[in-house]
């Protein structure tokens, strides 16, 4: 004789509130930008870590032992940022620029610092291009001034942030004397977040020691 076993059911399940739908939806596109937020944080992670390791040593140092770390640097850390140089123009191909809405900010500052430190001027004004949008909609990435700063120095162009080479007056950092209008400058700074000047060379001060004045 067959036996027919009966089931229970269990209670119907109910519709996902809109706010579950959303943090669902969330968790599947986290997970598939998984690998990407971890390279991009990753790769960031290096580039900090090489120059705390460095500046550590480097700000106490004598202007001889200088000349010989900035040799060390050259060495071993200049080829570290052309490789993370190399795979994040790949990882920004066809897309627009991380943000941390989608990345999370970690892996969105790690992105900027790998920029911001590639020896790649090109590339360096695709990325910055890529930023524009998100300034004009007022989400400026975190390290927007001091990328556009970079890539104006180094065109011959004068600064609108003063993120880039300070001047050095007596062993201590001073105001750079390529910006453009400076009366402007404080509020620029505070729009996008910045410190005020006096604060931003007090602290280059503490994080790099004594300046070296150019060399003739």
């Amino acid at each position: 004789m067959a036996v027919v076993v009966l089931l229970a059911s269990g209670p119907a399940l109910a519709e996902e509130t809109p706010a579950v739908a959303r943090a669902r939806a969330d968790a599947v596109a986290l997970v598939g930008k998984q690998a990407l937020i971890e390279e991009l944080g990753g790769m960031g992670a290096v580039d900090q870590a090489t120059r705390v390791t460095f500046l550590k040593v480097r700000k106490t140092a004598s202007p001889e032992d200088r000349q010989a770390l900035d040799a060390i640097w050259a060495e071993h850390y200049e080829p570290i940022d052309r490789k993370h140089t190399e795979r994040l123009k790949v990882l920004l191909a066809g897309r627009g620029w991380f943000t941390p809405d989608e990345v999370g900010q970690r892996a969105a500052d790690g992105a900027f610092h790998i920029v911001n430190h590639s020896p790649d001027l090109a590339f360096q004004k695709e990325a910055l291009a890529k930023m524009e949008p998100l300034v004009a909609q007022g989400r400026a990435p975190s390290g927007y001034p001091n990328l556009y700063d970079r890539v104006a120095e180094q065109e011959g162009r004068p600064q609108r942030y003063a993120t880039q080479r300070a001047r050095c007056v007596d062993g201590r950092h001073a105001m750079p004397d390529n910006v453009e209008d400076p009366a402007g400058l404080e509020q620029r700074r505070a729009t996008l977040g910045l410190q005020a000047m006096p604060d931003y060379l007090k602290g280059l001060d503490d994080m790099y020691g004594r300046c070296d004045p150019p060399k003739n």
